[in-house]
């Protein structure tokens, strides 16, 4: 009976995060494709039938699959040549310019449009494919760094010393090809999928519009539709893009998991940029100043009074700027760190479970668990508003769930679950199994295993994880449009502020949702003095 107990203790944390992915991940999704198919009069397919049969969902179609495949042009422009010539090269302080290769991630791609939008006419569709593609060229450059730290630097060598400096360059190419497809396909991924920055740029006349857009749309006016079909086309339309994407992050997942194989035995050596060393800090430049500085430095002018004609931009106005942001902006930048703290904390004690279980061969639960990606923020928040506004699960969590801070925090955790679960997996993969199976042979319990033998090794995947959920939650917007709770949120409140001219305190919000966005993956090195290049 004992031993039981302990069986049922120890399998506890796993049972409840699979619950909390089957509340929130698994019964959104089934609800939304059963709807699609029950209708007043039976079961149907004639929305399925009509999919397509609207010229303009072929053309939202076209229009998302260009918009992905020239933003992803631009995000292996920036992110490639950043880490190209940033790891493993004297590029002149490189080792500083290296890790700021992931800063870009920090800034919110709307805060990105907003401040090209200041600057220059952005009101089509290249401009929109290059903001994109400059918000999700971390993906790509992170990866490719990654790539080539993993390599052994031996086989670098021998290609030189045989080959050449050009055929030991392609060798390095091919060797890393896989981290560099799989950050292009997410990449693409995120830039199909996103609906904030695409409405953002929206302007009377506008001639094109994505999928995301389409199916945001149809769900806000689906109250008009007369017939069951045009009631479910946001669900039906949304389906070949959720089935595209799941298919590309199963090939992202595939390489991955190859790369992941790869054991360091030797760095690369320092490759020389000959001529091009000085000229080559013109990549970091335009990377780091597209994807950060412009948008920081349209922050701050909003601040001290840009978007006004009145009066010259100036210190006093700043001060009372700072002061409306103060009275009009901050309870929604609180209530917007909270959530992401929440977030993160839920995320990885929900996580650790699944990822030890994904890690072991558990195939299924990674699928389940990634999910989330593969699906648009907006169709995950349709999802969940129809399975807790009403029915059997919204009488069992209570009514007032649906209006609480409790649905965004499940919400949010359930979006970025995926990457606690598919890093922390990763990570287990590479513990011998032999350790832990002699760690059973120990007399201890199964917490006191889990806690100083299975954990430790965790930590820092476990630290890394949670520092990019928590900067994750502080930048979503398509999620916190859906979502009662979240619209609250600071960039939610943020985009309306701006639309409505209210630029100059929202230059305040925004320049203080960035710096508390730094200051959790900065932790590390500001407490225990670790050096820059380990936030890589």
């Amino acid at each position: 009976m004992a031993a039981r107990a302990r069986d049922w203790i120890a399998r506890a944390p796993f049972c409840a995060a699979i619950l909390f992915v089957v509340c929130f991940v698994v019964a959104p999704m089934l609800l939304l494709l059963w709807q699609t198919i029950d209708s007043q009069d039976g079961l149907t397919l004639v929305a399925w039938r009509e999919l397509f049969a609207d010229p303009q969902d072929r053309a939202r179609v076209w229009a998302s699959a260009q918009l992905g495949l020239a933003s992803l042009c631009v995000s292996i422009g920036l992110g490639f040549t950043h880490a190209w010539v940033t790891v493993g090269r004297d590029l002149p302080l490189g080792r500083v310019l290296g890790p700021l290769g992931i800063a870009p991630l920090v800034v919110p791609p709307i805060f990105v449009a907003m401040g090209f939008a200041d600057l220059f006419p952005v009101a089509g569709f290249w401009p929109c494919a290059i903001l994109l593609g400059t918000a999700h060229a971390p993906f790509v450059c992170v990866l490719v760094a990654r790539g080539l730290r993993s390599l052994d630097g031996r086989g670098y060598e021998a290609a030189l010393m045989l080959r050449g400096r050009g055929r030991a360059e392609l060798w390095l190419v091919r060797a890393i090809l896989p981290e560099l497809i799989a950050g292009c396909m997410l990449a693409f991924l995120f830039t199909v999928a996103d609906h904030g920055v695409p409405e953002f740029l929206t302007v009377k006349g506008k001639t094109w519009h994505t999928y995301s857009e389409g199916v945001f749309s149809r769900w806000t006016r689906r109250a008009v539709g007369t017939t069951f079909a045009d009631r479910q086309s946001p669900i039906v339309a949304a389906a070949p893009l959720v089935m595209a994407l799941l298919t590309m992050l199963w090939l992202a997942l595939k390489l991955r998991g190859r790369a992941d194989e790869r054991g360091v035995r030797a760095e690369l050596p320092l490759r020389p940029l000959g001529g091009w060393r000085w000229p080559s800090l013109l990549f970091p430049a335009l990377y780091l100043g597209a994807g950060v500085l412009v948008p920081v430095f349209v922050l701050a002018r909003w601040a001290l009074g840009s978007a006004q004609k009145a009066e010259p931009m100036s210190l006093a106005f700043l001060r009372q700027s700072f002061q409306k942001a103060v009275d009009q902006g901050v309870p929604d930048l609180m209530h917007s760190i909270w959530l992401a703290l929440g977030t993160a904390a839920c995320v990885l004690l929900i996580g650790l479970p699944l990822a030890r279980r994904a890690g072991r061969g558990g195939r299924l639960v990674e699928a389940l668990c990634a999910v989330p990606i593969a699906s648009p923020a907006i169709l995950l928040g349709i999802g969940l508003v129809l399975t807790y506004n009403s029915g059997p699960l919204a009488e069992l969590f209570g009514y007032g769930f649906y209006d609480g801070w409790g649905f965004a925090l499940a919400g949010y955790v359930a979006r970025f679950l995926p990457f606690c679960v598919l890093t922390l997996a990763a990570q287990v993969r590479r513990v011998p199994l032999a350790a832990e199976e002699a760690a059973r042979m120990l007399p201890r319990s199964a917490l006191a295993r889990a806690l100083t033998i299975h954990l430790p090794p965790l930590l820092p995947a476990a630290w890394s994880a949670s520092a990019l959920v928590f900067v994750l939650s502080l930048r979503e917007l398509d999620l916190a449009v859906v979502l009662p709770a979240a619209n609250s949120t600071a960039v939610r409140r943020l985009a309306n502020a701006v639309h409505f001219q209210h630029e100059d305190w929202s230059g305040v919000i925004a320049l203080l949702l960035l710096s508390i966005a730094v200051l959790l993956p900065l932790l590390p090195s500001l407490i225990a003095g670790r050096k820059l290049a380990s936030l890589s």
